[in-house]
């Protein structure tokens, strides 16, 4: 996971939110946009790239609601409580807010204290954090160690070090390339799995 740096919400949203009677959550195509914009179409949990339709799920995204409708209603229509999501299932296997359900994570994706406390693997493409608390949400509620999404992990990672042995180590050429996957493309997205490229480069 990367810190999302939250924007205003879509001007959309605001006057859908003042509709007279409007009081239960109802997506609409500019907050979708508004979010994938923000996120730059990476998935606030796994980092995989939105869209990214997985088999026998008809979505491509998901809003996200990080406290959810269940236990906070009050914050349902809410822009600073929500994120954009893949569709969040792998080989019949939940994980990301499909995984989460009604459940809540405890970590702020809007602050750099998580990123901060974000370690990878790199034998396996594990992910963890030295918080023990928001590691185990990681595991539990989010299954971000599902093996698949541990292996496009691994596989992000072992392309950088290829480039790199092949163009060399130098300080220069590892910052180069950090400041790439630190930054969106021309089309304003983040290359998916950054994360774990980040956090290896900075090493």
């Amino acid at each position: 996971m990367i810190q999302i740096k939250k924007r205003l919400e879509p001007v959309e949203w605001t006057a859908k939110k003042a509709t007279p009677g409007f009081t239960e959550y109802e997506a609409i195509t500019e907050l979708r946009e508004a979010l994938l914009e923000e996120q730059g179409y990476i998935c606030a949990y796994c980092m995989r790239r939105i869209p990214a339709k997985d088999v026998k799920v008809d979505a491509t995204s998901k809003i996200e609601h990080i406290k959810s409708q269940e236990s906070r209603p009050d914050l349902q229509l809410s822009y600073a409580n929500m994120a954009i999501c893949c569709p969040g299932n792998l080989n019949d296997e939940a994980h990301c807010d499909k995984s989460k359900g009604g459940n809540n994570v405890s970590f702020n994706l809007h602050t750099a204290a998580l990123q901060q406390s974000i370690t990878y693997t790199s034998f396996d493409g594990s992910i963890s954090s030295t918080n023990t608390t928001w590691n185990n949400e990681m595991n539990d509620l989010l299954n971000l160690n599902h093996e698949l999404l541990k292996a496009n992990r691994k596989e992000a990672l072992s392309g950088i070090i290829e480039i790199l042995n092949a163009v060399g180590w130098s300080k220069h050429t590892i910052n180069t390339k950090l400041n790439l996957w630190r930054q969106r493309n021309t089309e304003g997205k983040y290359y998916q799995f950054c994360g774990i490229i980040i956090w290896y480069l900075e090493k």
